[in-house]
């Protein structure tokens, strides 16, 4: 006979000790079985029954909101609040309340002073706030808020779902409307939806950053987020609004664009903006694409669905054994760009009437 045949004599003390509550480890040490065949043979055993109603009535049982640890992982590190935490332990929401605030000590005070952020959290806060993204100025509701239009909303779902954990309830959605600004004007503000997280103490640091702080923070995603936020992009290039940054940071900018990234951002006529040119904007591109899921809303519009033109055509022209592009030969003989590309497509000499070159 097998040795991993179990006697009815087994299988019958095993039955009980289940139904008393018993744990797979102290039924392991009566009846000489690892836990996982026990394991196994109570799946067996109440396939077809609730045991969570025999449990409760055991002398033994121990509901999951009485564990610590299973509180401290709900209400402090997955965010949830005691309505969600019922319905996983199938209990009132006043059981949760009890044991979370009167036992454990899990307050929601306890809550805003040790929430941790993870990387991606604070990348996330660090790309909004260079863009779109806010926390409450009120000294004691340091609150993140971020908000986008409608036809963003697969953006800012995104979004939430990063910050889920520090949310009382699912992004609010903003009926469109008429607003006075400051300069006097009234404009249509679309349909939107909101993002507003609880209170966290650890927002305050972030809050208190400079814009040059959160410039020497940022990273590929924050970057994405700051140009999706704020950028721009047409079937050329990008441009980015930089209309709220002094001189000085928006050179910043530019110098931590060449650096990191080795883009060439540039100052554009109207200042507010900073623009970049068809090579460095697939840079852009390819930073955002490789950083943020490209099926959203915003990805489409600006990037994937764009209709992006094509990267031009390099054309090289061998004059006295020396290859040189049209760009070079329209900054040497001082020929406009657009002329010589014109001439050289039609067959023509591209360097007629400026003389001879041997």
């Amino acid at each position: 006979m097998s040795k991993n045949l179990w006697t009815i004599e087994e299988e019958d003390l095993c039955k009980k000790l289940l139904l008393e509550g018993k744990s797979y480890k102290e039924i392991s040490n009566i009846i000489c079985r690892t836990e996982g065949a026990i394991r196994s043979k109570r799946a067996i055993y109440f396939k077809d029954i609730n045991t969570s109603q025999i449990y409760k009535n055991s002398s033994n049982y121990k509901a999951i909101y009485q564990d610590y640890n299973w509180c401290y992982q709900k209400y402090i590190i997955e965010g949830l609040n005691h309505e969600q935490m019922a319905k996983e332990a199938v209990c009132t929401k006043r059981v949760i309340e009890k044991w979370c605030q009167e036992k454990h000590k899990l307050t929601q005070k306890y809550r805003q002073k040790n929430k941790i952020l993870n990387d991606i959290q604070k990348d996330l806060i660090i790309g909004s706030l260079l863009g779109d993204g806010h926390i409450d100025k009120r000294e004691t509701q340091p609150i993140f808020i971020v908000v986008h239009a409608e036809n963003q909303k697969d953006y800012l779902y995104f979004k939430y779902e990063i910050l889920k954990d520090l949310c009382n309830k699912e992004p609010s959605f903003i009926e469109g409307c008429f607003k006075e600004f400051t300069n006097g004007k009234i404009y249509w503000c679309q349909n939107a939806y909101r993002i507003c997280t609880r209170i966290y103490d650890i927002f305050l640091p972030f809050r208190k950053m400079s814009n040059t702080e959160l410039l020497n923070n940022m990273n590929d995603l924050s970057f994405s987020i700051w140009m999706l936020d704020d950028g721009y992009r047409s079937v050329n290039n990008w441009q980015l609004c930089i209309a709220e940054y002094t001189p000085e940071e928006t050179e910043l900018i530019i110098k931590i664009l060449k650096n990191k990234y080795n883009i060439n951002a540039y100052l554009k006529k109207d200042i507010r903006y900073l623009g970049f040119i068809a090579d460095d904007s697939r840079i852009i591109d390819e930073i955002i694409l490789k950083n943020i899921p490209n099926n959203l809303d915003v990805i489409k519009y600006k990037i994937t669905e764009n209709n992006i033109r094509n990267k031009q055509k390099i054309v090289s022209i061998n004059i006295n054994n020396e290859e040189k592009t049209l760009r070079d030969l329209s900054e040497e003989y001082g020929i406009a760009y657009k002329t010589l590309c014109s001439r050289y497509y039609r067959g023509q000499d591209i360097l007629q009437n400026v003389g001879d070159i041997n």
